[in-house]
């Protein structure tokens, strides 16, 4: 019995540690690697724009062009694209209503090794949400299994993504028009 009992500890610690660096293995690299993530790709940067789009639905670069109106520009911290890739790419970031405005000020932008843009996405915090290329799974399966089909920025996503603006000092963080 004892012999019993100290093999099954074994096997029950083993089995636990192997969980465990399954774990460990599956960290922000995983997601830059799945393809299926936002942004698809193994970008070399991403840039956030601080700009004042239009109602029709402006990304950051369109025709290969950055937005004439940016006001200012900053290369993301390795810190700072984590926290925004998490939150995009999680979906309990999505879930709440949006409106029909579309007038974004918050885009960012991932480059490729040689310097060219490859993703992006402009945000409009006062309707609650985006345009990105490419689309972002995680807000797509949110839409398709909604309900309501309800895709707008959870709270949770929009004080991540507000915060993450905020700390940059862009103008226009919140869901009100200054």
């Amino acid at each position: 019995m004892f012999y019993l009992s100290k093999k099954l500890l074994f096997l029950t610690a083993t089995i636990s540690l192997l969980i465990f660096i399954e774990a460990c293995q599956t960290d922000n690299q995983e997601v830059k690697r799945n393809s299926k993530a936002f942004p698809g790709f193994n970008y070399s940067k991403a840039v956030a724009f601080d700009y004042d789009g239009s109602e029709k639905g402006d990304l950051i670069i369109e025709k290969g062009e950055i937005h004439s109106t940016v006001k200012k520009q900053v290369t993301l911290s390795k810190e700072q694209t984590e926290v925004l890739l998490a939150a995009l790419n999680d979906t309990l970031s999505y879930g709440a209503d949006i409106s029909r405005c579309f007038k974004p000020h918050f885009g960012v932008v991932f480059y490729d090794e040689n310097d060219n843009p490859k993703a992006q996405i402009s945000i409009c915090f006062l309707c609650n949400q985006h345009n990105s290329f490419p689309l972002i799974s995680a807000q797509e399966k949110v839409r398709s299994s909604h309900p309501q089909k309800l895709h707008g920025y959870s709270d949770k996503g929009r004080k991540i993504l507000m915060d993450l603006c905020s700390s940059l000092n862009f103008s226009n963080c919140s869901s009100t028009e200054k």
